[in-house]
C-alpha cells in the first residue's frame, strides 16, 4: 500500500500513463509495439511536467501529443506511410504565433496537411486572449497546449517554419547525441528528397501589449502568410 499521498499520485499517474499508452495503441491498431507506445508516452508526460505548473491534466495531453509523435516516429522508420505532408511551427515558446498559425492552417488545409507546432522553450499555456481571438474567426484552439520541440518533430517535418529568432538548442529531445535543433534540422532535410527540402524563416508578428486589438492584428499577419503557405504546398509538385 502506498506510504504516503505522495506515493499514492505516484502509483495513480503511473496507473494512467499506462493506460494511456494502451489507447495510443489502440489508436495505431497494433502497427507501434506497446512498449513503443509506452516509452513515449511517459516521455511525453516528463516534458510537459518541466513547465506545468498544474499537473492534472497532463495525462490526457501527453496521449494526445503522444498520437502526434508517434505517427511521426512511425513515417521516419517506415512502418506508417508518409503519404500526407507534414508543417512544423517552431517560436521560442509555443503559446502565441506557433499556435495560431498551426490552427490557421489546420483550418484551411481541411486534412490536406498533418500540422504541429512546439517552442524552443515552451510557456505554461496558451492565453486565453489568444484563444479568444481565434475563437473571433470561428477556430477553436481551447485545447492547445505549449509543447518543447523534439527531434523526431523537425526530422519528420517537410516544412518547418521557424517564426523568430531561434537559438541552437543542444541536446534536442530524442536526437542522437547532442545534435541540437540546428542539428536535427539538417538530419531532417538531408533524409528528404530535395523538392521537399523547405526552412522557412518568419519574423514574429507578437503583439506588443498583449491587447485583444493587438493580437487581432499578429493573428491577421499570420493568416495572411499561411494562405500563402497553403497555395504553395497545395502547387508544388510532388515526385
Amino acid at each position: 500500500m502506498p506510504r504516503n499521498l505522495e506515493d499514492f499520485e505516484l502509483l495513480n499517474t503511473s496507473s494512467q500513463l499506462r493506460r494511456a499508452a494502451q489507447h495510443v495503441f489502440e489508436f495505431y491498431d497494433g502497427a507501434i509495439p506497446l512498449d513503443e507506445c509506452e516509452l513515449v508516452t511517459i516521455e511525453s508526460y516528463d516534458l510537459l511536467a518541466r513547465t506545468a505548473h498544474i499537473r492534472h491534466h497532463l495525462v490526457p495531453l501527453a496521449e494526445r501529443w503522444s498520437i502526434d509523435r508517434l505517427r511521426r516516429l512511425g513515417k521516419l522508420s517506415r512502418r506508417l506511410t508518409h503519404s500526407t505532408l507534414e508543417v512544423l511551427f517552431v517560436d521560442a515558446d509555443d503559446t502565441i504565433a506557433a499556435p495560431i498559425a498551426a490552427a490557421l492552417l489546420t483550418s484551411y488545409a481541411r486534412g490536406r496537411l498533418n500540422v504541429g507546432s512546439a517552442a524552443i522553450s515552451p510557456g505554461t499555456a496558451v492565453g486565453q486572449g489568444v484563444v479568444q481571438a481565434m475563437a473571433d474567426t470561428a477556430i477553436d484552439i481551447s485545447e492547445a497546449f505549449p509543447k518543447p520541440l523534439t527531434a523526431d518533430a523537425v526530422q519528420a517535418a517537410d516544412v518547418v517554419v521557424q517564426i523568430g529568432a531561434l537559438p541552437a538548442l543542444a541536446g534536442l529531445t530524442g536526437a542522437p547525441g547532442d545534435t541540437g535543433w540546428a542539428g536535427a534540422l539538417q538530419v531532417a532535410e538531408d533524409d528528404l528528397p530535395v523538392e521537399r527540402r523547405r526552412l522557412l524563416r518568419w519574423d514574429r508578428p507578437n503583439p506588443a501589449d498583449g491587447t485583444a486589438e493587438a493580437i487581432a492584428a499578429a493573428r491577421d499577419e499570420l493568416d495572411r502568410r499561411v494562405l500563402l503557405l497553403l497555395a504553395d504546398l497545395m502547387v508544388t509538385p510532388r515526385r
